[in-house]
């Protein structure tokens, strides 16, 4: 696939997550998917961790877009996130995703972000301390 589909698809992926929906047609059956924290996941797996996340929202998560760089079969986007939890605190986070692509599918995912937010905003719901 040409770089610009490859860029289009990483921006398809970004919008439904914001939506709180993983698009399994934009990813290979076999994808990788690095989370800071636990490591390379499995498509299933992170489909898990993102349903998680979007359980614990009161709002809607939104993720705006900031910054694409994109060649050959690798996409870089750069994201805010934002949403406020059901322990009532506000989710800011940025994030960085690296895409690498394999025929016109998303193949590995990297995932950046602050985790230090994460714990802050995220963690007494982790540990049932809500």
């Amino acid at each position: 696939m040409s770089t610009d589909a490859n860029r289009k698809t990483a921006i398809a992926m970004i919008e439904k997550m914001s939506q709180g929906v993983i698009d399994e047609t934009l990813l290979a059956p076999d994808v990788s998917w690095w989370v800071p924290g636990r490591g390379a996941v499995s498509k299933q797996d992170f489909i898990s961790l993102a349903g998680a996340f979007h359980s614990i929202c009161k709002t809607p998560v939104t993720m705006t877009i900031t910054g694409i760089t994109a060649e050959n079969d690798r996409v870089a986007v750069e994201a805010n996130a934002q949403a406020t939890l059901i322990n009532n605190k506000h989710y800011r986070n940025t994030y960085h995703f690296l895409f690498q692509f394999e025929k016109g599918k998303i193949k590995l995912a990297k995932e950046y972000n602050d985790t230090q937010h994460v714990t802050d905003t995220i963690g007494d719901l982790l540990t049932n301390k809500t």
